[in-house]
């Protein structure tokens, strides 16, 4: 690592303990000299902010009120002066190996811009299953110890990555620019970072061989009545639903599920043997092509549709065949397949029934109709 310093930014509100101890994993399990701990503390009244004035290795922005997640980390990333930017919650506690290892990931070639981790509690099919119940900072960390050893087989392409760990080199923040603060207080911000860096052609890894801890939700810890939980429910609802609008108007994003792995490409992935060809027809499931890759089938998988924007986050590093009509586009193809999937997303096609008449030529192997699930081929 001679000569990269990452700049690690986390934003603290009201969260005191939890940025104790984050701090304190980090000095722990962090090379010295390899990183900076940047804080943006969001108007905490805890003591939080006593305690981090105390601490002479952080280089600290003190806000008066709460300004969100995205406006928060910009404020971070703006002094911050490393060869990576890392956005890491307060509410993680980092483990041996974790930063030596997603560095590696990093700068394994010129074309990762981003790279991030697995933990026990996370959405974006991030999360695995921990056999600590409660945390015990003994266990968790034996468990870690175990788990954290570099392997490349282990860095896998992914479609986004969750900001509670995410890294990337300060090339990509020196051309893509702060995160957009439209999606404050926070939600959809790392989604949309992750597009913009894949559509500039650059891909984004999940190390599975490195290992943190993620007590999730860390911001929203006080108890509540069931009353206020209720009401705490509804209003985090409609900023989802309201910030998912924003990324949908953005994107051209047809559904929220543009990054759920879905019944049928397991039962493709079931089917499949190693070193087999398959073929997706599809609309905005990107999350299948790195579902199968990630598999160590070696598989080759063919993405054929007519979304533009499936084609400008992806083409660089997995063949993505555009084309403005299905039908002529499956007409075209010159390769035999020993699977074919049909997403639903193209289930409102007029000329569904000729596609279902010209797949047969490209091989006598599975075909998977997503809407029902149907499986043609499978013994």
């Amino acid at each position: 690592m001679m000569g990269l310093k990452t700049s690690i930014v986390i934003l603290n509100y009201n969260t005191i303990d939890y940025i104790q101890s984050c701090v304190e994993s980090i000095r722990a399990f962090t090379e010295e000299g390899h990183y900076e701990i940047i804080i943006v503390d969001n108007g905490s009244k805890d003591g939080s902010v006593e305690w981090l004035k105390e601490q002479s290795d952080l280089k600290c922005i003190f806000n008066e009120e709460n300004v969100g997640f995205p406006k928060g980390c910009n404020q971070g990333m703006t002094i911050a002066t490393g060869t990576e930017i890392m956005l890491l919650n307060s509410d993680v506690i980092v483990t041996p190996r974790w930063h030596e290892q997603m560095i590696k990931a990093l700068y394994s070639s010129d074309d990762v811009g981003a790279v991030s981790c697995i933990t026990n509690s996370c959405s974006n099919h991030q999360q695995i299953p921990v056999p600590y119940k409660t945390v015990d900072i003994d266990e968790l960390l034996d468990f870690a110890e175990k788990h954290n050893h570099s392997n490349p087989a282990l860095w896998t392409m992914h479609f986004t990555l969750v900001g509670f760990c995410y890294m990337f080199r300060r090339s990509i923040y020196d051309e893509l620019g702060d995160l957009d603060e439209r999606f404050t207080p926070g939600n959809y911000e790392d989604d949309d970072y992750s597009f913009r860096i894949m559509k500039a052609g650059n891909k984004l890894l999940l190390c599975r061989d490195t290992f943190i801890h993620h007590y999730g939700s860390g911001s929203f810890v006080k108890k509540r009545t069931p009353a206020e939980e209720r009401e705490h429910i509804k209003k985090y609802n409609a900023l989802l639903e309201k910030n998912f609008g924003y990324f949908q108007q953005k994107w051209h994003v047809r559904d929220n599920l543009y990054k759920s792995i879905g019944p049928s490409v397991v039962a493709l992935n079931d089917y499949i043997k190693p070193n087999q060809r398959v073929l997706i027809i599809a609309r905005s499931r990107l999350m299948y092509i790195c579902f199968l890759l990630s598999q160590g089938k070696n598989l080759r998988v063919d993405y054929l549709t007519d979304n533009t924007l499936d084609y400008d986050l992806m083409h660089h590093h997995c063949n993505i065949i555009l084309c403005d009509d299905l039908v002529d586009g499956v007409n075209k193809l010159n390769s035999k397949y020993s699977g074919i999937l049909i997403s639903n997303t193209i289930s409102d096609y007029s000329n569904m029934a000729r596609l279902r008449n010209i797949i047969s030529k490209y091989g006598d192997g599975a075909v998977i109709e997503e809407n029902s699930i149907a499986k043609r081929g499978i013994k």
